[in-house]
């Protein structure tokens, strides 16, 4: 998708189109979009169906895809609905369970609706295209223990995403307790001092009170359905299992926790660091310019706020200046028509994309001549306030197809607050002045 793409409209389009569709019916406890949304995973594009209830029909939220469109078999189409769903369950850390399949010539609703929590707008960012086939599989686990409803079930579903990430079983006990002192999820510590409480081994309380006793129905030891304290053990040891396999798979397999994405922000300069090789990267995370090479940037990009499913363009504008400043390397853009200008840095010290949208984002003349000068202002009224709303910027390149980078959400500084009704009455005005500015052939053209 482009950088102005509506992943609404293009939902409509995309459902209209005739083919070989394969649809996931789903039983999600994630926020699901209220209407018909394109998401893009793996570089394909998949269509979120929001759950519908039409007199007695009652329908599931669905993920869905025109696999011939791909040159996908029906089976390869669903196995890439599954990634898409195991993707979904590991970033959001709940039940993404498909329990229907369906198909067509078109994506023909499936099911009925169970419980369904739903949002106006599904992200498709921080989902974990696993790397080897070893990642896949344990994700897959890690997803069937997040769907199963039964305590003991989604303990083994778990534990199977661990044994994945650590085949060779005599490793497994030493990792664990060397593993043990080092974890973060609260749920998971709790039970492991009641655990060390009680004078539990835990690798081995895990693989035979756990595994085994889920695992087997012969053996003495096992886990009695029909016995509560048998519920509630396997139920307080889940969180503790989880967290292991979380940590496993990060540490042998490359899957990185979804924590990690906001933590260390490398979303924020993704992009620009395709630019560079190692030895221009190093220098920059030193806070300086590798001797003796030069750092070529693009000369046009594309400039756009987000926030959800809302977006604020300022639209493609040139690179005028750029240097390096307190060990950030910060580049000056310009719009085409010499009227705003906004200035960002980039902070590979620390991995971030800086902009200021009270000092960095300026007009650089009050010239109000044409309508390009009038919709160019507007443009930054509305780019400016909508950053004092938590925006984030976006910078893409000049074709709208990569990002090379998104800040944080902007705070605002401390006793600080934007003027909503100044900010409504500038654009008010401006609305007003642009109306009595006769269009030029050229923007009639376009």
């Amino acid at each position: 998708m482009l950088a102005t793409d509506d992943p609404f409209e293009l939902a409509e389009r995309y459902q209209n189109q005739r083919g070989q569709w394969v649809v996931g019916g789903l039983e999600p406890q994630v926020f699901w979009p209220n209407r018909p949304q394109i998401v893009r995973f793996e570089g394909l594009d998949f269509l979120l169906q929001p759950a519908v209830i039409d007199g007695q029909h009652r329908s599931l939220p669905a993920i869905a895809i025109r696999a011939n469109g791909y040159g996908l078999s029906v089976n390869e189409g669903r196995a890439a609905v599954m990634r898409l769903a195991t993707a979904i369950a590991w970033r959001e850390g709940k039940k993404v369970d498909i329990v229907m399949w369906g198909g067509g010539s078109s994506p023909f609703r499936v099911g009925r609706m169970l419980n369904n929590a739903i949002t106006e707008y599904f992200s498709d960012e921080n989902l974990h295209v696993p790397q080897s086939d070893e990642a896949r599989k344990a994700l897959a686990y890690y997803r069937e223990g997040l769907s199963l409803g039964n305590p003991f079930y989604s303990f083994l579903g778990f534990y199977k995403a661990f044994a994945r990430s650590l085949p060779n079983g005599r490793e497994r006990g030493p990792w664990i307790e060397q593993t043990l002192p080092q974890m973060t999820d609260r749920d998971a510590i709790s039970r492991r001092e009641e655990l060390e409480a009680h004078g539990e081994n835990i690798s081995q309380y895990l693989a035979t009170q756990g595994r085994h006793a889920i695992a087997h129905a012969e053996r003495e030891d096992i886990v009695d359905p029909d016995d509560p304290d048998d519920h509630q053990r396997i139920h307080f040891d889940n969180p503790l299992m989880r967290h292991l396999a979380e940590l496993a798979m990060d540490e042998r397999l490359g899957v990185r926790p979804p924590s990690s994405y906001e933590r260390d922000h490398l979303y924020e300069l993704e992009g620009f660091r395709t630019l560079f090789d190692n030895e221009q990267l190093e220098a920059l995370r030193r806070g300086e310019l590798a001797e003796g090479r030069e750092y070529i940037l693009p000369d046009d990009f594309y400039v756009m706020a987000r926030k959800g499913k809302s977006c604020v363009h300022l639209g493609g504008m040139r690179m005028t200046d750029g240097g390096m400043n307190e060990g950030r390397l910060g580049v000056k853009l310009e719009s085409p028509n010499g009227k705003v200008a906004i200035e960002f840095w980039m902070d590979f010290r620390n991995e971030r994309l800086i902009i200021d949208p009270i000092r960095g984002c300026v007009l650089l003349n009050t010239r109000r001549e044409s309508r390009s000068d009038i919709q160019a202002e507007i443009a930054l009224e509305q780019f400016k306030f909508f950053m004092y709303c938590n925006g984030s910027v976006e910078i893409w390149s000049s074709d709208r197809e990569h990002r090379m980078g998104k800040s944080e959400a902007y705070m605002l500084p401390v006793n600080w607050s934007p003027d909503f009704t100044g900010h409504q009455q500038s654009l008010i005005g401006l609305q007003e002045l642009l109306k009595d500015v006769p269009e030029t052939g050229d923007e009639a053209a376009g």
